[in-house]
C-alpha cells in the first residue's frame, strides 16, 4: 500500500475535511447543492417529505409530525426535515448531512436515485445507515393501520419500549 496514492470516499472526505478544504479552479466550479433543511441535524437523523404546497408543512402535519418526534423522543434539534418537492436532494446528495438513519415520506428509492427498491416500512441498512421508505405523512395521518404501522416500526429502530 502506497500511502501517497491513499483515495477516500466523499463521504469520509466530508466527515475528515467538511469545513477545512479549499477547491481553487480556474473556470467553472463544481459546487454541491447545499441542501434545505429544518433541525441541527446533532443525531443525524434525516426525515424527507414530498410536500408540494408548503415549504415544509402545513400546520396539521406539523402537529402529527411534533408528536411522531415527541414520540421517538426526538427533538428539531436531532433531526433535519427535508422537503423534497423543493430540492430534489438525491442519496449521494444527502451523503453531506451524514445520515445515520433516513426516513422518506412520500418519496421513492427511485427518486432518492438509490441503486435498489425498498417496500414501504421495510427497514433497509445500506452503508452503514438504516433507511425506512414510508407513505406520505399525510397519507399516515389520515390513516390509523399505517399509524400503527408506522409506530411499529419506529419503535423498533429507536429501540422504544412499549408503554404499560
Amino acid at each position: 500500500m502506497d500511502l501517497n496514492k491513499i483515495t477516500l470516499s466523499k463521504r469520509t472526505q466530508s466527515l475528515l475535511y467538511g469545513n477545512s478544504l479549499v477547491c481553487i479552479s480556474a473556470g467553472n466550479v463544481n459546487k454541491e447543492n447545499k441542501i434545505d433543511y429544518l433541525g441541527n441535524n446533532e443525531k443525524r437523523i434525516i426525515f424527507i417529505v414530498n410536500d408540494p404546497l408548503n415549504k415544509f408543512l402545513d400546520e396539521s402535519q406539523w402537529k402529527f409530525f411534533n408528536d411522531l418526534l415527541n414520540a421517538c423522543q426526538l427533538t428539531m434539534a436531532d433531526i433535519a426535515l427535508i422537503n423534497f418537492h423543493h430540492g430534489k436532494a438525491t442519496y449521494h446528495e444527502l451523503e453531506q448531512l451524514n445520515p445515520g438513519k433516513l426516513f422518506a415520506f412520500g418519496v421513492s428509492a427511485m427518486e432518492l436515485d438509490l441503486p435498489f427498491n425498498i417496500p414501504l416500512f421495510q427497514k433497509q441498512n445500506y452503508q452503514g445507515q438504516t433507511l425506512m421508505l414510508c407513505p406520505s405523512l399525510f397519507e399516515i395521518q389520515s390513516s390509523q393501520p399505517l399509524k400503527k404501522q408506522l409506530w411499529n416500526h419506529l419503535r423498533n429502530i429507536f429501540n422504544i419500549q412499549k408503554q404499560k
